[in-house]
């Protein structure tokens, strides 16, 4: 009696079938947000790496960046300069609550300056750095392990660090006149961009702190704590990982607060300025600085420690969500998306599943913004949508047998093609169109006719593909609709199907680039005739859409403003053998060539952007009266124009 209740209930609620699969689904990608390929951690951190755009806070305006940047080494020369230097300028810096380097000072130079560096440093709160590279710890002897241990967490306790037993410090004597030693390091994730920040390193038996860390615990007077509770710096909580990094929430790079090194050695420079800062003093210059990819772009180096202090000062450092909470999140949207299966008529759907896009990075962009977490959005957006391919599938072998009968019903009267698009696309074949202004632009080629006789069909073909392919793309780069190809002639329109409030602009620039790219097409045959071509172009009411027959139709224009523009087209053989004739008989000519020809609302539309002359109004073929035209100067504009208004 169960199993057929069962059976009966499979049988009368269709839309179950697939729940079972897509929470299989659900488990797959669970895993695979735990342990996740490089290609897929690198899709996942992209995705996410948007919420940093709408980061609103600011470092704290404690922060100070003193940049040994282009300018300093511009004033002081090539990097690394004579210590004696760098030690006036540490001098500077007696004010400051915390002083940490971004320089490690590994090698010994002339002994004087290395003591001048010295003896700048002694008593200052300067926080030295050493690099997890190089000799082995045991090589470096007592005197470095002391200082390390000096500098050393004392309660890591077993805590899961990166592991290293090489490191660089600074040589003597500097290294004497350092109170604290802190680690360079930042490690990249999967796709080499940095997001996470290592807390600290296990230096043989040491918890070193990195820099930031080393910087906070001086300025805050507490220590970094590892308990099974979590880790804390004071009363702070630190959300970190597994094995001790946090992920940064960065800023805008102009918005840290940062000064040139040239400033600290300026003769108006004040030390109190310095009053109660926390200072980090590294490279930012190129060639020179160790430049970290991160989401936002090239960061210097120096700013990764500093952005970690910045995020303890705001309380800014995101908490990931992951394990079992992103089981829950992948289970909620197995829910969310079971009712979408009710909703019968696909075009319905697909808003359903926009909006829980929308809603899936609306909840991980509000859970960074106002909850300080970070959702890895790609998994749940990855699970919706295998989840909605799915169950399209599963709705479409449910509604198949209904579009059998729909087939049936419609063959016996309309071809088959045209079934197959009312069944998919109902709204793909509905004629007619409608009235809008549009732009329409005619080119043709003089003497192209009479030149094809003279050529085999092989040749004729390669040349006009070649002519074709810049004319072409003229028209898609400034938000032309090609038509079609007539002959050796073009049609496009401009303002349909997509708006373009600058039409009569952008075809007047389509028409000047085709012109430019004839001369360089010219040149670049130099054993053919060179060619020459005519454009009109006219701005005017049309009706433009699927114009035809239920069987065949094509996006086209029709109207008087499309008749004008062919017929200034086809004008401009006759305007320039006028121009010509008038200019051997001594005339006064406007122009002396008119390639391109315009109607008056083109020109009206363009006169004070781009160089126009009128010519004699004349008539055109199908047209009463005389009709007002204007010559595009197309030689006088300069090419920064239309690069500067290519569609992007």
């Amino acid at each position: 009696m169960k199993k057929h209740a069962i059976q009966t209930l499979w049988k009368q609620h269709t839309f179950l079938r697939p729940v079972i699969p897509m929470l299989i689904l659900a488990f797959v990608i669970w895993g695979l947000s735990l342990r996740p390929p490089v290609l897929i951690a690198a899709m996942a951190s992209a995705m996410s790496d948007t919420y940093y755009a709408f980061n609103p806070n600011e470092p704290d305006s404690s922060l100070l960046f003193v940049d040994i940047d282009h300018e300093s080494v511009k004033t002081y020369g090539r990097w690394p300069w004579p210590r004696d230097i760098l030690g006036k300028g540490f001098e500077k810096l007696s004010e400051a609550r915390v002083i940490g380097l971004d320089i490690i000072f590994a090698e010994p130079t002339d002994q004087a300056k290395d003591e001048a560096l010295a003896d700048s440093l002694l008593g200052l709160p300067v926080i030295g750095g050493i690099f997890l590279n190089g000799p082995r710890l045991s090589s470096l002897g007592a005197d470095v392990y002391d200082h390390l241990l000096d500098s050393s967490l004392m309660q890591a306790g077993t805590a899961r660090l990166v592991e290293s037993d090489r490191l660089e410090a600074p040589v003597s004597p500097i290294r004497e006149s350092i109170p604290f030693l802190a680690a360079l390091n930042t490690l990249p994730d999967a796709d080499h961009r940095f997001r996470h920040y290592p807390l600290a390193f296990w230096v043989g038996d040491l918890a070193i702190p990195n820099l930031g860390v080393q910087m906070a615990r001086l300025a805050r007077h507490e220590d970094l704590i590892f308990t099974e509770r979590g880790i804390f710096l004071g009363d702070q909580r630190i959300p970190a990982d597994g094995e001790g990094a946090i992920r940064l929430n960065f800023y805008r790079e102009s918005s840290y607060p940062s000064i040139s090194f040239t400033r600290l050695m300026a003769d108006d420079f004040n030390p109190s300025e310095m009053q109660d800062k926390i200072v980090i003093i590294g490279v930012s210059e190129a060639g020179v600085s160790d430049l970290r990819a991160t989401p936002l772009g090239q960061f210097p180096g120096p700013l990764m420690h500093l952005t970690f202090v910045a995020n303890l000062l705001d309380g800014s450092i995101p908490e990931e969500i992951g394990g079992w909470k992103m089981a829950a999140i992948l289970l909620f949207l197995c829910l969310l998306w079971l009712p979408c299966l009710r909703i019968q008529n696909p075009w319905q759907r697909i808003p359903v599943y926009l909006a829980i896009f929308t809603a899936i990075f609306g909840a991980g962009l509000g859970g960074y913004l106002y909850g300080g977490l970070w959702i890895e959005i790609f998994y749940p957006g990855l699970w919706l949508t295998l989840a909605i391919f799915g169950g399209e599938i599963h709705l479409f072998m449910e509604s198949r047998a209904g579009s059998e009968a729909l087939r049936s019903a419609f063959s016996s009267y309309l071809a088959p093609e045209v079934v197959e698009k009312l069944i998919q696309h109902p709204e793909s074949l509905r004629l007619g169109g409608e009235a809008r202004e549009l732009s329409l632009l005619f080119t043709d080629l003089r003497g192209f006719t009479a030149r094809s006789e003279t050529m085999n069909a092989e040749s004729m073909v390669q040349l006009l593909n070649a002519y074709f392919e810049p004319m072409t793309r003229a028209v898609f780069t400034y938000k032309g609709t090609l038509d079609k190809y007539i002959g050796d002639a073009i049609m496009a329109i401009y303002n349909a199907p997509l708006d373009d409030a600058d039409h009569p602009f952008h075809a007047c620039l389509t028409a000047i680039a085709m012109l430019k790219a004839l001369e360089t097409f010219n040149a670049d045959h130099p054993d053919t005739d060179p060619l020459r071509m005519g454009i009109g172009v006219n701005t005017g009411p049309a009706v433009v859409g699927n114009l035809g027959s239920s069987f065949r139709f094509s996006y086209t224009a029709i109207g008087d403003a499309v008749n004008v523009a062919a017929r200034l087209e086809s004008a401009t053989k006759e305007v320039n053998l006028e121009l010509q004739a008038d200019k051997k008989e001594g005339k006064d000519v406007p122009v002396d060539y008119a390639d391109i020809l315009l109607g008056e609302s083109t020109y009206q539309a363009v006169r004070h952007r781009l160089p126009c002359t009128a010519l004699p109004p004349r008539p055109l073929k199908g047209k009463s009266g005389f009709l007002s035209i204007y010559s595009l100067k197309w030689k006088e504009v300069p090419q920064s124009l239309l690069e500067a208004h290519r569609a992007r």
